[in-house]
């Protein structure tokens, strides 16, 4: 008996750490944060150190690069100096360098010179 007691702690503790692990619906449904590629290093190191999971972030901004690998489209935007944002989709079709668009995403990962979205997508502006 003492063993299935001991059994079903773990279970109780297993679901409580994954429970645990599950963001709040909240955080799911923020408003997204909207920012100028001016913006974006700084928010990714915010980013960085405060580590906030399903972080949706709004940037307009031109169109730099396309890449595409296997099933997965890859749009650069903003063009200040060190600072783009790299939005994982599945087509970068009709989409050409200098178009503006708007890329809505979750926060993937923040490198010093970039911030990753993914899921995300792209909307042509002009």
């Amino acid at each position: 008996m003492k063993a299935l007691s001991v059994r079903a702690s773990l279970v109780s503790l297993a679901a409580v750490l994954a429970l645990s692990s599950v963001p709040a619906a909240s955080a799911v449904e923020a408003p997204p944060t909207v920012l100028s590629c001016d913006e974006v290093i700084a928010f990714s190191g915010r980013w960085l150190i405060a580590g906030e999971p399903l972080t949706r972030i709004v940037v307009t901004g031109p169109v730099t690069g396309l890449a595409a690998e296997g099933d997965r489209g890859y749009t650069y935007i903003c063009s200040v100096p060190g600072q783009r944002v790299v939005c994982v989709e599945q087509s970068v079709a009709g989409l050409s360098i200098g178009d503006i668009v708007t890329v809505e995403g979750v926060v993937l990962h923040g490198l010093d010179t970039e911030l990753w979205l993914d899921p995300c997508g792209a909307i042509l502006r002009k």
